[in-house]
């Protein structure tokens, strides 16, 4: 039994966090997820997308059976005054597709304390930003932490979340969408090829590449002092949308 299990995306996002843990494997039928494990707490890397970390989060709860599920990762900023590396500990997850809601108290320790996170189905530039804060009033978006509050709430187990911006409101990103596989992995290879091609996104790619840096060190830095922290573990779910219209409409 584990105390604490943290699901994230992508290795990357926590690999500062990780040093001296010892690497397994969690699987589930015909999936398997890398795992990390040290003392009462693990790690699970679900891979990109909000069904991806609903998976990983069951299988994490049926293997672990932690007090408290972690959603934390990367997110994008949808209001200007969040920078890259601002943490956020929402209160309210929102899911894009259906409007449902996953509440909770928000983690003291956290840059921005409460508001709302909506997970979108795909990597979010500029436009799309401005869709989301119009239909769910967000303050962040991220592709995986309503799947964990689902599988939370589902499986009675607590559930928190904790986010670092990596892209800012205004910021005009890549397609990385295209890179993406099923499974939820980042392409790095065939990115970098991409990207090589293309001089005039060298810049973009540059400052996405630093600011995700900066937010995974804050990111770390959160998890590692608050790990061991007594949270309160209460996850209130609504039944349907709060809002009927609350869908983004594509």
């Amino acid at each position: 039994m584990k105390r604490m299990v943290v699901i994230a995306a992508m290795e990357r996002e926590v690999q500062p966090l990780l040093r001296g843990w010892q690497r397994t494997a969690l699987s589930s039928g015909d999936q398997s997820w890398i795992a990390f494990e040290k003392d009462n707490q693990a790690v699970v890397i679900s891979g990109i997308g909000k069904k991806n970390a609903e998976h990983a989060a069951r299988a994490a709860v049926a293997r672990y059976q932690p007090a408290t599920l972690i959603s934390a990762g990367l997110a994008g900023a949808l209001i200007r005054s969040l920078k890259a590396g601002s943490l956020v500990t929402p209160n309210v997850v929102v899911d894009a597709d259906d409007g449902s809601e996953y509440r909770c108290a928000a983690v003291d320790g956290g840059m921005v304390g409460g508001g709302i996170l909506v997970t979108a189905n795909e990597i979010t530039g500029a436009e799309a930003k401005a869709k989301l804060v119009d239909h769910f009033h967000a303050l962040i978006v991220d592709m995986e932490a309503a799947g964990v509050a689902k599988a939370a709430q589902e499986m009675q187990t607590g559930f928190r979340c904790v986010k670092a911006i990596s892209d800012e409101a205004d910021f005009a990103m890549p397609p990385m969408a295209k890179f993406v596989d099923a499974a939820g992995n980042f392409q790095s290879g065939r990115f970098v090829a991409w990207a090589v091609l293309r001089p005039w996104q060298w810049a973009r790619v540059i400052v996405l590449g630093r600011n995700s840096s900066k937010a995974t060190r804050a990111l770390c830095e959160w998890l590692e002092k608050n790990l061991c922290r007594n949270m309160p573990t209460e996850v209130v779910t609504l039944d349907r949308a709060e809002l009927p219209d609350a869908v983004v409409r594509r």
